[in-house]
């Protein structure tokens, strides 16, 4: 040990260096939670996405079951349809809304999920003279019947709702 005139000074070394790998370690730890963090944030995402598409590509097959029902029907004035459509509340742990806008016989199911950015359009096609009223619903158990008495001029119209 060396003593000169301010004492020795090997205790100091050791608390430094170990005060820096402290630090070190603090700031390696606290990039890896940042950068892991918004990457299960993206992957949360992603999962939702891939879940709504699914749900939609559902809503958009059922909505076609229906559609060819209706239009090779000899008279829809009494025609009854209901087609339940059985579905997940949650998609990747949060709920989500579907909304379907139909112009003619063109139309999208937009499914929006709640708890992430996840956002997703899935087109439809009616048959000629086959309407699809717009609606919003929650995510969830649905049901799509055929309204004989609703419609562009009462001419019957497919409806999307919850049970």
């Amino acid at each position: 040990m060396r003593d000169g005139p301010g004492g020795t000074d090997r205790a100091v070394s050791v608390t430094v260096g170990y005060v820096m790998t402290l630090a070190i370690s603090t700031l390696l730890l606290s990039g890896l939670f940042v950068a892991g963090g918004s990457f299960v944030d993206t992957q949360r995402e992603r999962a939702a996405q891939g879940e709504l598409t699914v749900v939609g590509e559902r809503i958009a097959a059922d909505l076609g079951t229906v559609d060819r029902l209706v239009a090779t029907a000899e008279s829809r004035e009494n025609l009854t349809v209901d087609r339940p459509l059985t579905l997940p509340d949650r998609v990747s742990g949060t709920g989500y809304r579907i909304r379907i806008a139909a112009n003619g016989t063109r139309g999208t199911i937009a499914l929006e999920s709640d708890g992430t950015d996840a956002k997703v359009e899935v087109p439809f096609r009616t048959s000629e003279g086959v309407a699809v009223r717009n609606a919003t619903v929650d995510g969830g158990n649905l049901e799509i019947r055929w309204d004989s008495d609703a419609g562009p001029g009462g001419d019957g119209q497919l409806v999307v709702s919850e049970p």
